[in-house]
């Protein structure tokens, strides 16, 4: 929903875009969520099926004569994969291949020091940020009278190298790391803050894909 949105967006302002010729191809609704696996309602596929699909796709799009291809990621859980698909896509099809994920990058990091209320976890899973976004985008699904705020477990914050954040990684699911599914602070949330997310990340949005259309390797 927010990323369908984001898109939306991005279509509507298209004529402040001055990069070349933008196709959008159809959004794919599920990934690689298996660590939700243990909250009702959550679909996934597995590593190989997500792989798989993403590379048939990429074929089909270098088949027909395209030379660049952004994958756009807005689940971290997918992000991996994405940065692995990217390099097997441009030694398979010969694509030039770029990877924009707004998680596990510095992508919201002005908007984050300018909005954001909360505290370091503050901004993670269905957090301050996915919620606003949320508030904007489909307001009628929140039901903030529920929300709760929620820290990662204590093993993931006290140490020094292994967090959620790195340096060092450790393979966990949702359940490990919070109990209610959130990771974050979405009592923070306002609708006024998802317009303001929303229109920072058009605005950057079309800045990457403006230095992307200049590059070529």
């Amino acid at each position: 929903i927010i990323l369908s949105t984001l898109m939306d967006k991005a279509i509507e302002a298209a004529d402040s875009y001055t990069g070349g010729d933008v196709i959008f191809a159809p959004q794919l609704h599920i990934g690689k969520s298996n660590e939700h696996m243990d909250f009702c309602g959550t679909l996934t596929f597995s590593a190989q099926t997500y792989y798989a699909l993403l590379h048939d796709i990429a074929g089909c799009i270098a088949k027909h004569g395209f030379k660049k291809l952004v994958l756009f990621n807005s689940h971290g859980g997918n992000t991996d994969m994405a940065n692995l698909l990217s390099r097997d896509l441009r030694i398979d099809f010969g694509l030039q291949v770029y990877v924009f994920d707004w998680w596990f990058t510095s992508f919201w990091a002005e908007a984050r020091e300018k909005y954001q209320q909360s505290g370091p976890y503050g901004i993670f899973h269905a957090c301050e940020l996915e919620t606003s976004l949320m508030l904007e985008a489909r307001p009628e699904t929140v039901r903030m009278d529920l929300a709760v705020d929620e820290d990662p477990a204590e093993c993931f914050t006290g140490d020094k190298f292994v967090t959620v954040f790195g340096p060092v990684n450790a393979g966990w699911r949702t359940k490990d790391v919070t109990k209610s599914g959130v990771i974050g602070a979405p009592t923070y949330a306002t609708k006024e803050k998802g317009q303001a997310f929303f229109a920072y990340a058009v605005e950057k949005l079309f800045a990457i894909l403006q230095e992307i259309s200049q590059i070529n390797y």
